[in-house]
């Protein structure tokens, strides 16, 4: 074994010697001629990471309009590592399928999306409510409630602004749609929020994987025309997330998301859909 000494310090094969570093010294071995045989374990890593870092890369490219509009890098990370750990689990049947819908997509709920702040320190008490039909028939309501006791009445904000992006996502082609509704403002300067309902409709989602993300924000002023520039004020989360198949929601097994680790071209314009109010 040689000891390298000049300030040249490589990493890696070059020809048929290794480059290494040790305790903070660099040495240099010549490489093995043998094939390496990894274990089990060693492959069904690499095959996890492999399937965790694909199917995370599908889902980064169709939350896009969501992440371009909070300018989370990180989040690519994030949903690799989960997904990750999904395929780590093994598929909710015995199966030797690799298909991710095989597996508890449910371990994505509750997925902050953004980089400050956690939906559920920006929002106490859960008014809305969400009814999925596998027809891609979405029913939105919004309960009646107290907007100071439902949102911080620290932040001397005028309104709060909830946004719903559905993405229908096609894990086979890959492809994938997208549709964000009208914003919902909930004025924070009443003690009253009278219940209102509506609905929305998809489109076909059979065969295909559904996901929420809602969006919560609010407005600086009183004429609702700007948002906050304050980006703890700005929260997003994945609230639901469902796949359909042959007119069914697939039964998946619940998942406590607090046992978790904490974890569209760009240009393309959404298609804001709206909700309508009953």
């Amino acid at each position: 074994m040689a000891k390298q000494t000049s300030d040249i310090t490589l990493s890696g094969k070059l020809g048929d010697h290794v480059h290494y570093h040790r305790n903070g010294k660099h040495f240099t071995k010549r490489a093995s001629t043998k094939p390496h045989n990894f274990s089990p374990r060693s492959v069904a890593a690499q095959e996890t990471f492999g399937l965790g870092s694909a199917v995370g890369k599908q889902l980064k490219i169709a939350l896009k309009p969501v992440l371009d509009e909070y300018k989370y890098d990180g989040i690519h990370n994030r949903l690799t590592e989960v997904c990750k750990q999904i395929f780590r689990k093994g598929p909710i049947h015995p199966s030797e399928t690799k298909r991710f819908e095989d597996y508890n997509i449910k371990m994505l709920l509750g997925l902050n999306l953004n980089r400050h702040t956690a939906i559920e320190s920006l929002i106490y008490k859960n008014p809305l409510e969400l009814l999925y039909s596998p027809t891609g028939e979405i029913k939105i309501m919004v309960n009646e409630h107290n907007p100071t006791e439902v949102f911080p009445n620290h932040l001397k904000m005028y309104a709060a602004s909830i946004r719903f992006l559905f993405l229908i996502i096609d894990l086979e082609k890959p492809s994938h749609t997208h549709h964000q509704t009208q914003e919902i403002i909930i004025p924070l300067n009443q003690s009253h929020f009278a219940k209102i309902q509506g609905s929305v409709h998809l489109g076909s989602v059979d065969n295909k994987l559904l996901m929420c993300c809602t969006q919560l924000r609010y407005y600086g002023n009183a004429d609702c025309h700007s948002y906050s520039n304050n980006k703890k004020l700005v929260a997003a989360a994945i609230t639901a997330i469902e796949y359909i198949k042959n007119g069914a929601f697939v039964s998946y097994p619940p998942f406590n998301q607090h046992e978790a680790k904490p974890l569209a071209n760009k240009g393309v314009p959404l298609n804001t859909i709206a909700i309508k109010w009953e």
